[in-house]
């Protein structure tokens, strides 16, 4: 792909989204917060805050997972379209997904749904999204939270807050990750949910009156309209992930590749490795469209999109790679080996193929 710019602020900057500010936010927060984990010594946190999710210690030898995401303005693409009927698998897949990452076995969703309005249809269709969802993701929705906010939101906000169980000797944070393993990603089904802001003002235009016209338009790409593209839901890997779990293959993380792209795999537990992404998978169509149209650099097309690749195994061995593949072709999720893990002084995700370096979160093309 061209790497026509490297220009700051970034592209998904000037559409509104600051991942520099996302940082101080959470540093803001996590000032107060760590320092709270000492006010529940009898439940301690089995993992750190800041992966996927985390481990309240039960007990036992037993432990609850928890987590917490939501859809973002994926909400607008439905809202454009008035459709709101898949948005509650994409909340559903967000919180599963990043619960799957440390072992656990979902169980249980919440969703909250702040609105300046109640619209029976619209929230019949959320409802109708959100049991897709259970059901592909094998939980229960127990409960959740309307909250009539007009004076706040214009439109609807859609939040899941996720438990699972897990034996804490079961607990993967990707400690045991070892040079040689070989990272294998799993397919995904289209932009998934992040990047959406960047993806809906470069395809569909950046006023609100440009994407009402745009987002029906047929792209012959991709063989349907951009605003069914950008509205296709995020696959959920519970599944796949859980039978190779239970079949005993060794996994030696599991990562689910969302905002930050590859960069995600730094967030494991292991120091001193490299993840190389080499072959680089195919780029599906819709990434290849929105880096041509917004002349996005290949290093921010791999930090804000997953390009691909919604999920991520590491093992060892063309034998474990076998189970795995097998399983996830079960489901219906094509799997390759993208790459390996190499030694090196700290911890970096490198895509030879662009000459690109992902350090924390940030991917930067190589000096």
């Amino acid at each position: 792909m061209p790497d026509p710019q490297d220009n700051f602020p970034s592209q998904y900057a000037q559409s509104g989204v600051s991942s520099r500010g996302a940082e101080d936010a959470l540093s803001g927060l996590l000032e107060h917060i760590l320092p709270t984990r000492k006010f529940s010594e009898h439940f301690p946190l089995a993992a750190d805050i800041g992966y996927f999710a985390n481990v309240i210690d039960l007990g036992n030898g037993q432990g609850i997972a928890f987590g917490t995401d939501g859809v973002g303005t994926k909400v607008v693409i439905a809202e454009l379209m008035d459709c709101y009927e898949t948005i509650g698998i994409d909340c559903v897949a967000m919180n599963v997904n990043d619960l799957i990452c440390v072992g656990a076995r979902p169980v249980s969703m919440v969703d909250y749904i702040g609105c300046s309005f109640t619209d029976k249809r619209i929230f019949s269709e959320i409802g109708k999204g959100l049991a897709e969802g259970a059901r592909q993701g094998e939980i229960s929705i127990s409960g959740g939270e309307i909250s009539q906010i007009r004076e706040i939101i214009n439109g609807v906000d859609l939040i899941g807050a996720c438990i699972g169980h897990v034996s804490l000797d079961k607990v993967n944070t990707g400690k045991d990750i070892q040079p040689g393993n070989m990272i294998v990603g799993l397919a995904s089904s289209g932009v998934h949910s992040n990047g959406l802001t960047l993806a809906r003002k470069i395809l569909l235009g950046k006023t609100r009156e440009e994407q009402e016209r745009n987002v029906n338009k047929f792209e012959e790409r991709l063989g349907r309209t951009l605003g069914e593209e950008l509205l296709e839901p995020t696959r959920i890997y519970v599944k796949p992930i859980m039978e190779m779990l239970e079949a005993g293959v060794d996994l030696k993380a599991m990562v689910h590749i969302t905002s930050g792209g590859y960069s995600n795999l730094n967030r494991v537990e292991k120091d001193n490795v490299r993840f190389v992404i080499d072959p680089s998978p195919p780029v599906p169509e819709v990434f290849k469209l929105i880096q041509e149209r917004g002349e996005v650099s290949d290093a921010e097309m791999y930090e804000v999109f997953n390009m691909g690749t919604g999920f991520v195994v590491i093992a060892n061995g063309m034998e474990e790679f076998t189970k795995i593949s097998k399983i996830c072709k079960k489901y219906n999720v094509a799997s390759q080996i993208i790459g390996n893990v190499e030694p090196c002084q700290g911890k970096e995700v490198t895509i030879p193929e662009f000459n690109l370096i992902g350090r924390g979160q940030k991917i930067t093309k190589k000096k």
